[in-house]
């Protein structure tokens, strides 16, 4: 099988590999037809990077996507103590400190409806009573109760 054309596979971090690509090889791109990353055959190559391409699943021509729109490659991770630090996770016994001399007897019943805001009590059916400790997004909020941290839907 010599002078057969390699597979050209897509590289982990988002680029082809460093093989000499031409015409008529095959490279994964993403197909805005078919809506996934696929095999492609290479129509045209502009220096080393494929500009052209067409489906070798629905047969649509299009310009050549490394990865799918929307979703930037992966990048290589790296240890340095130049990344941000998570905040730390929320514990059983972090608890304690916050309803400490809070009064509890007032705390709302927990419904998906209900809108909280952070340092709330509230009751639970199912895992008792909680403090809101933040507001992940509009519907979502981060909740500490007496077993650990949940995540619960609110203000639907």
């Amino acid at each position: 099988m010599a002078g057969a054309p390699l597979p050209l596979w897509l590289h982990p971090f988002g680029e082809v590999s460093a093989m000499t690509l031409s015409a008529g090889q095959n490279v994964d791109s993403w197909c805005g037809k078919c809506k996934l990353m696929l095999a492609h055959t290479i129509v045209a190559v502009v220096g080393d990077t494929p500009k052209k391409v067409e489906c070798n699943t629905c047969g649509a021509l299009h310009a050549y996507k490394a990865h799918e729109p929307g979703k930037a490659p992966k990048k290589a991770s790296s240890r340095s103590s130049s990344r941000t630090a998570k905040k730390p996770a929320l514990k059983p016994s972090d608890y304690e400190k916050m309803v400490e001399g809070r009064d509890i007897t007032h705390a709302r019943r927990y419904s998906p409806r209900t809108q909280f805001e952070v340092s709330e009590i509230f009751q639970h059916p199912k895992f008792g009573m909680g403090i809101v400790v933040s507001l992940k997004d509009a519907t979502k909020i981060e909740v500490l109760f007496p077993e650990g941290p949940k995540v619960l839907v609110h203000n639907r």
